[in-house]
């Protein structure tokens, strides 16, 4: 299989949620109000309690405390709002992966590492619209659960890298695709914003992601530095993460090294309460 044909294998099985699904039916039609949309988020009492919580989270760090989703929604806006619904929920959607496919509580730490790292460099970086770097770097991984779910034999092979070699460049020997490629495909699929799916697909080489240089570019040093915290709290031989950094990332995404060491400062503070909310969807 290719990455579409492996995307398209996999829509079978993962899907976006439902309630993101209605979401974006009832914000097309124009008579829709705030009222309208929180009366929807209103009937999850899961969802709602979830959003809640990053709401009134240091994610936010809104000076009182947010105690419904009309409020939220009054003071981040629709379109993050969509965000966060999409963020809170798409663990759900991989829920039914065997635990001896892989480690999904690794996986999603990784994940939202990335996210958090990611949201962080584009308020640096002054990037419109930083919720979805969050909703990026949440989602930039899936194409790896996707190959170990659908083809673990060779996405087991393609994880053992040879020396001197990127792991991206690893897949591709193997597989003959990337983790990427396989992702961006089935965001695709999902009929999400072509900017989330492109920065996806470029993560490794930024600057052929056209207008969306700076968003993959936030996520090539992003996924790069979660990587590298997770080399600290489990100590490993494997690759120096930081040093995989795209050298033209910095400046597509306009940030410096000072932003990632705040970035990383902000993910480790955030991380098991955005963990937390996540696992929430889960179980």
């Amino acid at each position: 299989m290719n990455a579409v044909e492996l995307a398209q294998e996999a829509s079978t099985l993962f899907s976006l949620p439902d309630v993101y699904m209605k979401l974006q039916q009832v914000i097309r039609k124009p008579e829709t109000g705030i009222n309208d949309i929180a009366d929807l988020i209103s009937t999850d009492v899961s969802l709602t309690a979830r959003l809640l919580k990053v709401a009134n989270s240091s994610f936010y760090s809104f000076p009182a405390e947010i105690g419904t989703i009309s409020r939220a929604i009054n003071l981040i806006g629709t379109d993050q709002l969509m965000n966060l619904v999409l963020a809170t929920s798409v663990a759900g959607s991989f829920s039914g992966v065997p635990k001896d496919v892989i480690d999904m509580d690794s996986f999603w730490r990784h994940n939202v590492d990335t996210a958090l790292v990611a949201r962080s460099l584009a308020a640096a970086g002054k990037l419109p619209d930083v919720e979805r770097l969050f909703v990026i770097g949440l989602l930039h991984n899936v194409g790896k659960l996707i190959t170990l779910t659908e083809l673990p034999d060779l996405a087991k092979e393609a994880l053992v890298c040879s020396e001197n070699e990127a792991p991206w460049q690893c897949q591709q020997r193997v597989l003959g695709f990337t983790f990427a490629d396989c992702g961006a495909e089935l965001l695709s699929n999902w009929g999400l914003p072509e900017g989330l799916v492109e920065s996806v697909r470029f993560q490794h080489i930024p600057n052929l992601a056209g207008d969306d240089q700076a968003s993959a570019a936030i996520l090539n040093i992003g996924s790069r530095a979660a990587s590298a915290m997770e080399q600290e709290i489990c100590p490993d031989e494997g690759a120096d993460y930081l040093a995989l950094i795209d050298a033209e990332s910095w400046g597509l995404a306009n940030v410096e090294q000072a932003d990632l060491d705040a970035a990383v400062e902000f993910a480790n503070e955030e991380a098991w309460n955005i963990l937390g909310v996540i696992s929430s969807a889960v179980y």
